[in-house]
């Protein structure tokens, strides 16, 4: 794929300017935001520096969000390598972000554990375990042997859980089912307020501390491993 001219040129601008880009990735749900300076734009690839733990994120992905100042908007890129103790990375494949940024900049959260989770809908109770969650809604992983047929887009269900920091009973709506290999991937939206969803607030403001603890770690060890190397 080749990047778009349009947003190279506007690359050129920022880094002509001194100006810094956000790069914009997710780890186990939760939006990371690296920032990095431009170094060098060759023909598609663009070469930043940059530092910190958010790096790590930048590491584990393929595809990141770059967002830039208030001339460029926001694009996809395609993560063609990096070096974490320098600094050092290297993006190819721009195209343009669009309506999807939205969608991406909403806290979800992949559990430490697993979780297990009950949908109720008439009289059928079905089992699955929770794959992540935001503050409006939860992804659900049902195992083709527990999957029912009513289970799809549009229903409305109770959903049951119980999280480190308290119980969840709430109603909801399955805006999307999707089957893979080895499981039905639910998604639903929570149909209600309540002080209930103080509880998963709480556990969404834990549970990214406890994610960007697990990042700065796995940014720590290769720093030293570099150092040892040297």
């Amino acid at each position: 794929m080749t990047s778009n001219q349009q947003i190279l040129s506007d690359l050129r601008l920022i880094m002509d300017a001194g100006h810094s880009l956000e790069l914009l990735s997710t780890y186990k749900g939760v939006p990371i935001i690296c920032k990095a300076k431009i170094q060098e734009i060759g023909k598609d690839v663009v070469h930043l520096k940059a530092d910190g733990s958010a790096l790590v994120c930048l590491a584990k992905e393929k595809q990141i969000r770059v967002l830039g100042s208030d001339y460029f908007e926001p694009s996809l890129a395609q993560v063609l390598s990096i070096d974490l103790p320098s600094g050092e990375l290297e993006l190819a494949d721009f195209g343009y972000l669009g309506t999807k940024l939205g969608e991406r900049m909403i806290v979800r959260v992949e559990p430490k554990s697993l979780i297990q989770v009950i949908l109720t809908h008439d009289d059928h109770k079905t089992v699955g375990r929770i794959v992540d969650l935001s503050i409006n809604g939860i992804g659900v992983r049902v195992g083709y042997a527990d999957y029912n047929p009513s289970l799809k887009p549009g229903t409305n269900v109770h959903i049951q859980t119980k999280l480190p920091n308290g119980k969840i009973d709430i109603g909801g709506v399955i805006l999307s089912v999707v089957r893979t290999n080895e499981y039905y991937r639910l998604s639903l939206r929570f149909s209600q307020n309540g002080p209930q969803k103080s509880t998963i607030f709480k556990y969404l403001v834990d549970r990214r501390a406890e994610i960007e603890l697990e990042l700065q770690h796995d940014y720590d060890v290769a720093l030293k491993k570099k150092e040892s190397v040297t």
